[in-house]
């Protein structure tokens, strides 16, 4: 390797490091946040009906939050990782070299305690919201759909690389391969329903009841069937903030108990038309 070879490859690892040790300073405490006045909120990237476009449930909790605290909401967009212990450190407390500083509280992050365990660089809490799975089908394919031998081999639709499509794919030895469709889009998966390309879309339950909201009476919503590894009881999502930052966790547990209490939290997920279901 030449030398001026060797230096460029040198100066490349210290522009990263040094720029990776910035984003990790710029994690913040209560004081400063209150100082600065903003609330920088990481969310989820096209992500519909939590975050698209500057809009979304996630969107408007965080600008809530914001407002509870007497902060203006700065949001920023990141793109889902590999995995959710990724999506941590690159949104709370650690950045990546090109993407935006680390924001002080992330939004929609699973509150799990194994799943806390496994990141002590963070705090997890909050849940405000527990996402289950669903399915929307057509009544005139599918009369119903309490067990996978009632798919009986109609096409189905499913979110690609989802927790539902790799459920389809794996189960029955790979029997439903040949039946699944994937789409990008929830309207291009409404479109494929009305249209009788596929006779049921199974996906998260904050997906399907827009869905339903905008189909006729013939698709009804119902629960998927079962299938190994899909979690039945579903999961709750809360919020992230830096493992030193405990004050401004409490301060955004306080905003959050308010938000419920005087029925904000219940208003966004309406008006987004999904229903908010209580954690368990």
């Amino acid at each position: 390797m030449t030398s001026s070879r060797l230096k460029t490859l040198l100066g490349t690892a210290l522009l990263a490091a040094g720029l990776l040790a910035t984003a990790a300073a710029d994690a913040r405490d209560l004081a400063e946040v209150k100082s600065s006045g903003q609330l920088r909120v990481g969310l989820y990237k096209d992500f519909p009906p939590y975050a698209d476009d500057g809009a979304g449930i996630d969107v408007d909790i965080a600008r809530a939050l914001a407002e509870k605290m007497g902060l203006k909401a700065v949001l920023a967009s990141y793109d889902a990782g590999e995995n959710m212990d990724d999506d941590l450190r690159n949104i709370v407390w650690k950045g990546t070299v090109l993407g935006p500083a680390v924001s002080d509280v992330m939004v929609h992050v699973p509150v799990d305690p194994v799943m806390s365990q496994r990141n002590p660089q963070v705090r997890i809490f909050g849940a405000y919201h527990r996402e289950t799975l669903a399915a929307l089908r057509d009544t005139e394919k599918l009369p119903k759909l309490d067990k996978v031998a009632d798919i009986d081999q109609q096409p189905l639709g499913a979110e690609g690389e989802s927790i539902l499509s790799m459920a389809l794919l794996s189960s029955d030895a790979g029997r439903l391969r040949s039946q699944l469709h994937h789409y990008a889009s929830m309207t291009d998966a409404r479109k494929a329903l009305e249209s009788g390309e596929i006779a049921a879309f199974l996906g998260m339950r904050s997906q399907i009841e827009p869905m339903k909201a905008a189909t006729g009476s013939r698709f009804t919503m119902s629960n998927p069937p079962p299938l190994p590894g899909l979690p039945q009881a579903g999961w709750a999502l809360g919020m992230a903030v830096v493992a030193d930052a405990a004050d401004l966790e409490q301060a955004l547990k306080k905003a959050l108990a308010d938000l419920e209490s005087d029925g904000t939290l219940d208003r966004i997920f309406k008006k987004h038309a999904v229903t908010r279901m209580p954690p368990l």
